[in-house]
């Protein structure tokens, strides 16, 4: 089996009711989808953050084997540093791989731990044009009556707001449900310290990204301030290199890589044996299309069972997006949230499928 031809898909999806983090408003959704052909008549599916160059596809995927997968992620990827944009082609060749010999992914990866994963509800954005706190109330209520055992909330917006928002989300759902928080790197060290001072006796699960991954001292500075407070982070970088510092410092407690911006499943399971090799646990992100999320789940199959050891371990968390997007509920399968839980596919592949009808709906 040869690969024949590589079809990329730049696509975007126009939200109805517009949402900001602390950083912009998101007003669309967009998706790069990579459809991968081959002489045997399969096609894989994969889902990137960005278009790889089309030079390379012919220089290191043309008339290359799916199962060749390693070297020709490393040879477009550059040693990692031009993951994000050839995580698509990668995970096709896995898609590619378990349609060919009649496999789910998790197979090919080594064997599931789990059937199903502890999803937990990522929205509660900052709506447009409505009272923050009383807006993020009620909608964390509908995620606590869907069943949703954890939920997480954008924050970043100061420090007085932030203690505001997270104080009307925890009085909302109760003490039952577990809270994480979200900056999306909108503070500086000092700033985010404040913060998370502010809002850490509401009991939360974890801080995600106060501050840019990259500043490993800053990241130092607010463990060092919050020392019983779970630092979590790292979603937007690309290739197991850039993780290093991260886990070697000891810093972070929590890294995020998401699949389909660290390199696909050959770099997820890199950055896994990293972290796990630091004592950090993974918990990754997931921000995308159905595509991403079908990997994601399959690479979450396959994670170490859920550590330390004990009665009532830390869970291995399911990013599950709540908020409005096409690209994950209009293009094809779907998958679930059933009484807290996401099943794990059980399909060859990836078990999705791409409804091209849509697909031609969303492209640009």
């Amino acid at each position: 089996m040869k690969v024949t031809e590589v079809q990329v898909y730049q696509l975007s999806y126009q939200v109805k009711k517009p949402y900001a983090n602390s950083r912009h408003y998101n007003r669309s959704r967009g998706a790069t989808y990579v459809e991968v052909k081959t002489d045997s008549g399969l096609v894989g599916w994969g889902e990137s953050s960005g278009p790889p160059a089309k030079g390379d596809l012919e220089a290191h995927v043309i008339g290359k084997s799916p199962f060749d997968y390693e070297t020709i992620y490393d040879n477009l990827s550059r040693g990692g540093q031009n993951s994000r944009s050839v995580c698509g082609v990668e995970i096709a060749l896995w898609d590619l791989m378990g349609k060919a010999l009649d496999m789910p992914v998790w197979q090919l990866l080594g064997g599931k731990q789990r059937d199903k994963v502890l999803a937990y509800a990522s929205g509660l954005f900052k709506p447009e044009g409505e009272d923050h706190a009383e807006a993020l109330a009620k909608e964390a209520l509908r995620y606590r009556d869907a069943g949703f055992e954890a939920v997480k909330m954008k924050m970043g917006f100061g420090p007085e707001e932030d203690e505001r928002i997270v104080s009307a989300v925890r009085n909302a759902i109760g003490e039952d449900i577990a809270l994480a928080i979200d900056a999306n790197c909108a503070y500086d060290p000092a700033t985010a310290i404040d913060s998370g001072k502010r809002t850490m006796a509401y009991d939360l699960l974890w801080y995600e990204e106060p501050i840019m991954p990259q500043d490993v001292n800053g990241y130092g500075m607010i463990k060092h301030a919050l020392p019983t407070l779970r630092l979590a982070g790292a979603e937007g970088l690309e290739g197991t290199r850039s993780f290093r510092d991260l886990c070697q410092s000891r810093v972070i407690d929590v890294i995020q890589p998401d699949i389909s911006i660290a390199g696909g499943f050959t770099e997820m399971k890199r950055v896994a044996a990293l972290a796990d090799a630091h004592h950090i646990r993974i918990i990754p992100h997931m921000w995308g299309g159905n595509v991403r999320l079908a990997a994601t789940l399959h690479y979450q199959a396959t994670m170490r069972p859920d550590l330390p050891a004990a009665l009532n371990p830390f869970p291995c968390y399911c990013e599950y997006d709540m908020t409005e997007n096409g690209l994950r509920t209009q293009l094809g399968t779907t998958f679930p949230m059933e009484d807290g839980w996401v099943k794990i596919p059980e399909g060859p592949g990836l078990g999705v499928e791409v409804d091209r009808e849509a697909l031609e709906r969303f492209v640009i």
